[in-house]
């Protein structure tokens, strides 16, 4: 399958006003292709309205700024990819790479708001409370798309979707507060 601009906006409005139905949907072809693409897009938008509304883009440094996000943001959506097919073939779930890799791509669609959000929040005070209480929502909204991809790759529950979420955030949690106590323990050791 190629990509054609009839899927690609198709799937990106799908994301946006029907998420449930679209990562549930049964007849979905994969394309890294069309993955790809959607992280290029949504990156791009994010970081060309971005750029606009704070002035950076008639920076001399915003071509090379511009490249670096794209790369980082194509990085990002592999690692996070991987991560999660890693931890499910901890679950014996694994296997399916290709098709995490593929609806992990469409989870961040919403972060095309985002500079809209930005610039409400510079209109006041209410709007500035109105723009972060939306980028709260919006972030939440995030989660959950990954939620619905995490569920329906891996056949997962709601609450087991959501757990396998909070999983690198519970485990950064307990690495920090035990990091903490090892060198509270050596200071400890070695000053006595």
């Amino acid at each position: 399958m190629g990509i054609t601009t009839n899927n690609f906006f198709e799937n990106i409005y799908s994301v946006i006003f029907s998420p449930k139905a679209f990562f549930e949907r049964q007849d979905l072809q994969i394309s890294i292709r069309l993955a790809i693409a959607t992280i290029l897009f949504v990156s791009s938008v994010t970081i060309i309205l971005g750029a606009v509304l704070s002035g950076d883009i008639l920076s001399i440094l915003f071509p090379f700024s511009f490249v670096f996000k794209l790369i980082t943001a194509l990085i990002c959506w592999f690692l996070t990819a991987l991560f999660f097919e890693y931890i499910a073939k901890i679950f014996d779930r694994g296997n399916k790479l290709n098709k995490i890799l593929f609806l992990t791509a469409f989870a961040p669609v919403p972060y095309i708001f985002y500079a809209p959000l930005s610039l409400l929040k510079n209109t006041g005070d209410i709007g500035y409370v109105i723009g972060t209480i939306f980028e709260f929502f919006l972030y939440f909204w995030i989660i959950y798309l990954y939620a619905l991809s995490l569920k329906s790759v891996y056949n997962l529950t709601n609450a087991r979707a959501f757990m396998f979420i909070l999983i690198p955030f519970i485990s950064s949690f307990f690495a920090i507060y035990w990091g903490i106590c090892f060198f509270q323990r050596m200071l400890y050791i070695f000053s006595v």
